[in-house]
């Protein structure tokens, strides 16, 4: 397929965090991988007894499962003219393994693993949900 030009007069983006990208181009092969263990603790105070470990969560160890062959599909395109014309793109915020791009990407394989645990003071003392 022939490639266009994008031509964008304005972009807007807030934050871009935690193995994230923000491309202007093309490209070739991208890779974005993301491991996270997330805490929100009611009272906000931490202690060497609330540290959690990659090795104790099996998310983290498993091998990704990937597509194991490319599926195609025939396609008829006609552009009418070789550019793509954008006036303005406002992003509140790219994370965990994303890419914001203005440009064309011939593979990405994208991995994010986010563990999220709420800790929670109730009555009787604090328990994890």
């Amino acid at each position: 397929m022939l490639k266009r030009t994008a031509e964008v007069k304005k972009i807007t983006i807030n934050s871009v965090t935690f193995s994230s990208i923000f491309n202007i181009g093309d490209t070739k092969i991208s890779h974005p991988k993301t491991k996270e263990i997330a805490v929100q603790k009611e009272g906000a105070t931490f202690t060497k007894e609330d540290n959690l470990y990659f090795r104790d969560y099996p998310i983290f160890n498993m091998e990704p499962n990937w597509l194991s062959k490319q599926h195609t599909a025939s396609t008829t395109t006609a552009h009418h003219v070789n550019t793509i014309n954008v006036q303005n793109v406002s992003i509140i915020g790219v994370s965990s393994s994303s890419i914001a791009q203005v440009g064309s990407i011939g593979k990405i394989n994208a991995d994010a693993r986010i563990k999220h645990f709420r800790i929670l003071l109730p009555e009787n003392g604090p328990t994890q949900t």
